[in-house]
């Protein structure tokens, strides 16, 4: 003989509430108290109560869920952001679907066009590195489907995004290399095709001409934002006639491809080569030659990214894009060895 199903309606008798209570306790709800959340939690559990989505996407007309599309999650920045994401979106009652694009366009586009035929209630798409295709995101907005870019955008689409100061970040760091004295400055940039390869090329840029100092071309090298490019590019550097005294990363990743291919070339250049990149990759406290970056609050990325795609699709109006420019944070190499020598000191391990 099966057994019956428990209905929201026999907690509710059980517990003398509303159904509508019960529906918002256990999404924590915040117009419902914590006391009454757990007791309506701990309640279903015993029942053995489980959610019936496909009732409640139905008479809701929603699904409950958000599509993430991130360009790799082998990059801390996106790990950590998708973190956020999925912790946010829980709270607010939502689960996530999260796809990879591996920095391919036609993934990207792929992905997106499932996620849709998934029926998500919303996207929170970081682009690739590729060309964009325009034509997925033409579709998502004469679906009416709301969008949020974070981190990677694309401007002029008529989307909310959340992204960093990307300009403000490269240049200050580039200006504090340059009251440090140095003079010869190469930039291993991003693709031009995408917005923080700009802006970060362009930040490096504004800091030299401020201080008079000319913009070599022979010492931008344009590429992507993984280790190989990172690689090569520093070889490519190599065959120049005079090799720069700091060499500024478009991203971690690259930093750490540049960082190997130094010491293959030469590991006298890791000490002689000051080295900065834009965002750090987790391994700060212990990374053996800390390095100059440019620090970007991933979970904040992440979390107001969610909280402007649900304003979005619970909102009864369709609002306005907007967008969200948080600060950067200047880490130098004497933050480096400071913070360690805290953990050292706070956290040092037991023997056993």
């Amino acid at each position: 003989m099966s057994k019956k199903r428990v209905r929201l309606a026999d907690i509710a008798e059980r517990l003398n509430l509303s159904k509508v209570s019960v529906s918002k306790a256990l999404r924590d709800h915040p117009d419902i108290s914590r006391e009454t959340r757990e007791l309506v939690k701990k309640t279903a559990a015993e029942m053995g109560y489980m959610p019936n989505l496909l009732a409640r996407s139905l008479s809701s007309q929603r699904s409950y869920m958000l599509g993430v599309v991130v360009p790799k999650l082998t990059y801390a920045l996106m790990a950590t952001a998708v973190e956020a994401i999925q912790e946010t979106a829980m709270q607010r009652g939502y689960r996530i679907v999260l796809a990879v694009s591996q920095e391919r366009a036609d993934w990207e586009r792929q992905h997106i066009e499932r996620l849709l035929a998934m029926r998500v209630d919303g996207l929170l798409v970081s682009v690739s590195q590729q060309v964009f295709q325009h034509e997925v995101y033409e579709r998502v907005q004469q679906m009416g489907v709301p969008l949020v870019f974070f981190d990677r955008a694309i401007e002029g689409m008529g989307f909310s995004r959340v992204v960093v100061d990307d300009r403000e970040g490269a240049y200050q760091a580039i200006a504090y290399m340059i009251r440090k004295g140095y003079r010869r400055i190469a930039h291993v940039a991003g693709p031009s095709t995408v917005l923080i390869g700009r802006e970060r090329r362009a930040g490096y840029e504004a800091a030299l001409r401020e201080a008079g100092i000319p913009v070599r071309p022979e010492w931008v090298v344009e590429g992507g934002f993984d280790e190989w490019h990172g690689y090569y590019a520093f070889k490519r550097l190599l065959q120049r006639k005079e090799l720069p005294e700091v060499i500024f990363a478009v991203t971690f990743p690259v930093a750490l491809g540049i960082r190997a291919a130094m010491w293959e070339s030469d590991p006298a250049l890791v000490d002689r080569i000051q080295l900065i990149s834009f965002s750090e990759g987790g391994l700060s406290e212990f990374y053996v030659y800390p390095h100059i970056c440019i620090r970007q609050p991933a979970r904040e990325i992440g979390r107001r990214a969610v909280e402007l795609l649900i304003e979005a699709i619970e909102s009864e109006d369709k609002l306005e894009p907007r967008q969200v420019v948080l600060k950067t944070e200047l880490i130098t190499p004497e933050d480096y060895l400071r913070r360690f020598a805290v953990r050292m000191a706070t956290e040092r391990p037991t023997a056993g």
